[in-house]
């Protein structure tokens, strides 16, 4: 059996990095990193493939950065996928960097000190190569499926689904033809696998309303390897209903948008069988952390977003009753993504963020969600028409739920799910700065929030 061996989490940028200066820098070595032409021939120099001559070959697919903490890239590069940390100047050194330019106990370091690791070797999750290892999966697969298994299980083929550096990857695994399909999640921590693990089965023993939701069973854990399989489930993702360029029918948008309302309802309506408490205002404490660090490179931003902190914790009393009565068991990243449905049935993925909170704190995560939507179309220069379109489904998202939770419609909740979205909006500002510091998104969504707060202080009793 294969050990876990120890986690060996990059943390190349630290708290408290130096004066200003040297975060202006480290803010300009990132902007760099993300320029794929820039980027391109340096990668072929230190990985080959190009000669150092091509960047065609160069795509930025992820970013993440917290300035003066840490700043990491996923590049495609060819049939490739690469990850790269920016070092922080302190660590770049000439001891630091072996003689055949690799940096000791890493990859090959390139320009503006970049560290690279090629997929699937990821230092946050050492024991990823092997579970993408179709012989150590199909058998460790047959030793927890038994019977279950068949005898056909001798190898298995494995494709990559989703892939966040340093968090967890996403594998679509299959047999023989005709057997079933399984969604493999790898993750960074075994304590949070182990925790996915132990609410998923006590939700699956938990007596469950009848109705239209369906959650996808897991089928095994393997512990040493940080790694939950869950059975695939069958479905058309909900957002389908109105992404592209086209939209196909208003009315079936709509009325995918209730079915997704009433399947949230009766997540809300199980029993708390999770421990994981996940308070607001520990969240809220994050946002003025996180705002801070931006303010150092962004000043503008930052202080934006430590405004509407500041303005959310302010509200949160006016709006919201804050009785731990009110808690139940939250799904705690509810979006349209993670709906599929399946004629009269909706899936609900994803239950790593599941814990205890305010059921609003999920309808405000999908209405920002659909206000994120909207503020993406409005920058790409999108049609008014899918913009009011997204504003409806927004509404009839929250009456259809109101209506399954049997008339809770009162004007305090819809205040909570609008206060929840201008929480959920400040998130994904964060978000869309760590992945793009110079878009104008994380502003535009600042701003939404903001505007939903003023709607709030006016209709506040």
């Amino acid at each position: 059996m294969t050990q876990v061996p120890d986690r060996t989490r990059a943390r190349p940028i630290h708290s408290g990095a130096g004066p200003d200066g040297r975060l202006s820098s480290e803010s300009a070595r990132f902007a760099e990193a993300l320029q794929p032409r820039v980027m391109g021939p340096r990668l072929a120099a230190a990985l080959g493939g190009s000669g150092g001559r091509s960047a065609r070959a160069c795509h930025v697919l992820d970013a993440k950065y917290e300035p003066g903490h840490r700043a990491l890239v996923l590049y495609q590069y060819g049939e490739r996928l690469v990850r790269g940390d920016l070092l922080g100047e302190d660590l770049l050194g000439e001891d630091l960097l072996g003689g055949d330019g690799a940096v000791n106990g890493g990859g090959p370091l390139v320009a503006p000190g970049v560290r690279l690791s090629v997929f699937p070797h990821d230092p946050d999750l050492p024991w990823l190569r092997h579970v993408l290892d179709p012989a150590i999966l199909a058998r460790r697969m047959r030793d927890e499926l038994g019977g279950r298994a068949g005898a056909r299980v001798s190898r298995c083929r494995v494709r990559l689904l989703r892939y966040r550096p340093g968090k967890r990857a996403t594998l679509w695994l299959e047999f023989a033809p005709g057997d079933p399909s399984y969604v493999v999640k790898v993750y960074h921590d075994p304590g949070k696998a182990s925790a996915v693990v132990r609410e998923s089965r006590a939700l699956a023993a938990a007596p469950s309303p009848a109705g239209v939701l369906e959650l996808a069973p897991v089928v095994a854990h393997l512990p040493d390897l940080a790694t939950v399989v869950q059975a695939a489930v069958p479905g058309v993702p909900l957002e389908r209903q109105w992404a592209g360029r086209r939209v196909r029918s208003a009315a079936a948008a709509v009325a995918a948008v209730r079915q997704a309302a009433q399947a949230l309802a009766e997540l809300h309506a199980y029993p708390v069988i999770s421990t994981r408490e996940r308070p607001v205002e520990r969240e809220l404490r994050r946002f003025g952390l996180r705002a801070g660090r931006i303010a150092t490179v962004d000043e503008s931003l930052g202080t934006t977003l430590a405004g509407l902190a500041e303005r959310l914790g302010q509200l949160r009393a006016a709006v919201c009753r804050t009785d731990a009565d009110d808690n139940s068991l939250v799904h705690g990243d509810c979006k349209p993504s993670q709906f599929l449905l399946d004629g009269h049935r909706v899936a609900m993925l994803d239950l790593d963020h599941c814990g205890v909170a305010h059921p609003a704190g999920d309808l405000g995560t999908f209405l920002a969600s659909l206000t994120q939507q909207a503020a993406r179309c409005g920058l790409a220069g999108g049609e008014p028409a899918d913009v009011d379109l997204l504003a409806v489904l927004g509404e009839e998202f929250l009456t259809a739920y109101f209506r399954a939770r049997g008339g809770w419609d009162d004007s305090t909740a819809c205040l909570q799910a609008r206060w929840y979205e201008a929480v959920a909006l400040e998130r994904k500002a964060l978000r869309a700065f760590a992945r793009a510091p110079r878009s104008p998104l994380p502003g535009a969504l600042a701003a939404h929030a903001h505007r939903c707060l003023d709607k709030l202080e006016r209709a506040r009793p």
